[in-house]
């Protein structure tokens, strides 16, 4: 049975909130609320922060697939445990240059992983075994458009090979959390071919697939994650808080159900309620660079810059410049809303250094000019 802890969808997606409006308007009015030297300037910063708000909702909101591309891939290969022993039911997702999810599977008993109808462009194939036996590991795959005006087929092989996890002592807090149920099979049936309808991007029939499950086994914790966490990804943010919060009852330690609930509060814009969600989570996962960076956003909502501030610094720098890229623009609203304008213009610098082919250059560049006048 798959670990419950490394099967979850919705965390492993976007790195930043789905605002739809709201939050992105309340943050622009807390921070054009605040006092300066004259009217100008006060407007001058509101616009410069609703940019960089609109950097970010941009930023999110492009798939990172080319729309015309002809060519469909087919990506696929083993997971290898140490010495090249297949390893099997591994939780695999794909995700597309913006480090969106696209892809869900899980590696058969000989290793195996599979996902079809791959567009050209650049991805991200992420291993995630139970952090007790292996470390997870993560492979960047471009496929090119050889179509040339028409439709064709082709076939990207990508191994993994899977390093041990490093000793811990056997008192040890952060040993990991064990979590297990003995499911019965028809229920344990219906969860895998949710899985296999997530791989296919097919959320509606994965739900479905999740509660034909839960009424199997009503207490089946891990459908109940998964069923939550999907809700909440598809911005169904009330229903995904209460499955969570059922899945909670089963499980009190599952760090990716406290994160979820967590997203969904920030979406609707009731941060203190995130915020103690999310305190929970960081609690029991500590490296999740996704904790800290929601955790930053529902602080700036609160205005609390100075917190929000180290939160955001601290998803950088667990997240990366791959995974967490959207730290520096966050960073960057901060700095601009304190007139720190010469910091903001550092953090969207390196937000460019560390995406060069960023979609939203352009727009960020233009931000970063209308900084620079204000030095």
């Amino acid at each position: 049975m798959a670990d419950p802890i490394a099967t979850y969808n919705l965390l492993d997606i976007p790195s930043t909130p789905t605002y739809r409006g709201s939050p992105s308007l309340k943050v622009c009015r807390r921070f054009a609320s605040r006092k300066s030297t004259n009217g100008k300037s006060a407007f001058f910063d509101m616009k410069i922060v609703h940019l960089l708000l609109l950097i970010i909702g941009f930023l999110f909101s492009f798939t990172g697939t080319q729309a015309f591309a002809q060519t469909r891939y087919e990506i696929e290969g083993v997971i290898y445990g140490p010495g090249t022993k297949p390893v099997g039911n591994i939780t695999i997702s794909l995700e597309n240059r913006t480090r969106v999810q696209i892809g869900l599977t899980f590696s058969d008993n000989d290793g195996r992983y599979h996902f079809s109808g791959v567009e050209a462009g650049v991805y991200y194939v992420l291993v995630k075994p139970d952090e007790t036996q292996f470390q997870q590991a993560i492979q960047r795959v471009e496929l090119i458009d050889t179509g040339r005006g028409g439709s064709n087929t082709s076939s990207e092989k990508v191994d993994v090979v899977l390093r041990p996890a490093p000793r811990k002592d056997a008192g040890s807090a952060s040993a990991g959390i064990v979590f297990a149920q003995d499911v019965p099979a028809a229920a344990e049936k219906e969860y895998s071919e949710a899985m296999k309808s997530l791989s296919k991007s097919d959320k509606d029939v994965a739900i479905r697939q999740l509660k034909k499950a839960i009424e199997i086994f009503p207490t089946y914790f891990l459908a109940l994650q998964q069923m939550g966490l999907l809700y909440v990804e598809k911005n169904d943010f009330a229903q995904g808080i209460a499955v969570l919060q059922r899945a909670l009852e089963i499980n009190s330690k599952a760090a990716p159900s406290h994160l979820g609930i967590g997203i969904a509060y920030v979406s609707m814009n009731q941060s203190k309620e995130a915020i103690d969600e999310l305190n929970k989570a960081r609690d029991l996962d500590a490296k999740s660079f996704r904790t800290y960076l929601y955790l930053g956003i529902a602080l700036i909502n609160l205005g609390e810059l100075d917190q929000a501030e180290r939160s955001l610094k601290e998803a950088y720098a667990l997240g990366g410049p791959t995974r967490a890229q959207a730290s520096h623009l966050y960073l960057a609203s901060i700095y601009s809303t304190r007139k720190q304008y010469k910091q903001a213009i550092d953090e969207l610098e390196a937000y460019l250094r560390d995406n060069p082919k960023a979609t939203n250059a352009a727009s960020v560049q233009q931000t970063i000019s209308k900084l620079k006048a204000r030095l």
